[in-house]
């Protein structure tokens, strides 16, 4: 039983492993500062906050935070960021970039005010996991017991707000660690969250001939490109991950090198 607050902008996985993670890095955390992109109602902020970051917080709709105390700037994340370059020692975005068309955009914007050596966390639905490439085989969406996405529910929109698109956007961790490549953000962690069971008996009937095809093909990659091993490597790694085919959600840790 858990006692988290009613918090639109995230789900249960994101906010146990924030708690966790902000109390691990404390000491490591004290007085940096914190970027959150997607503040929300400022839950996850209020956790930095607890531990003395020095918080900067960005919402496309800030008069949503309940729970911050920091105050929160307006933010399109498809437009240039109102942040100086290299200003951030800590980037986190929740929940977010399955709603980005230029998701592109995001990883170009967020290296661009991330410090040299600071971190970015992303959270998203893991479009990675078995029970996800299961649903789209079935489907084509996220999950096979919702709508498939369509005109009806793509774009949300109200009086006197600017509107956003729902999940039309949902990236593999595959497609999410090459656009973070190409803007200096190595990949450090696959931070582990819930399993599903769909995809732990999938896992029972695939998981031999999906390590064995995808080991040939790193083993082909390498072949033919030896000099660029680690890389395919690393990808050979992601494809096998039973954090990343059976966890229901993806928490991505880079670091700007």
């Amino acid at each position: 039983m858990t006692d988290f607050p009613d918090v639109d902008h995230t789900r249960e996985a994101t906010l146990t492993f924030f708690r966790s993670y902000t109390q691990q890095h404390r000491l490591e955390l004290q007085n940096k500062v914190v970027c959150d992109l997607s503040t929300g109602r400022g839950y996850i902020a209020s956790l930095f906050e607890q531990i003395n970051a020095n918080v900067k917080l960005f919402d496309l709709f800030p008069e949503q935070n309940r729970f911050a105390k920091s105050p929160v700037q307006r933010i399109d994340l498809q437009e240039k960021f109102p942040i100086a370059e290299q200003s951030m020692d800590f980037v986190i975005c929740c929940e977010t970039i399955e709603h980005l068309p230029n998701q592109l955009f995001l990883f170009q914007e967020t290296a661009r005010i991330l410090k040299p050596g600071g971190r970015f966390i992303l959270t998203t639905p893991n479009s990675s996991s078995l029970r996800s490439r299961f649903s789209q085989f079935l489907m084509e969406s996220e999950h096979y017991g919702a709508p498939a996405p369509n005109e009806l529910n793509a774009y949300t929109k109200w009086d006197h707000h600017a509107g956003y698109f729902s999940k039309l956007f949902i990236s593999g961790v595959l497609r999410i660690r090459t656009m973070a490549a190409l803007n200096k953000l190595q990949l450090k962690a696959v931070h582990p969250t819930k399993h599903s069971s769909t995809s732990f008996w999938l896992l029972l009937l695939f998981y031999p001939a999906l390590y064995l095809i995808n080991r040939k093909a790193m083993r082909r990659q390498v072949n033919a490109d030896p000099a660029h091993a680690a890389i395919y490597q690393s990808i050979f790694r992601l494809n096998i991950s039973l954090d990343i085919l059976l966890g229901k959600h993806l928490i991505l840790e880079f670091e700007k090198y």
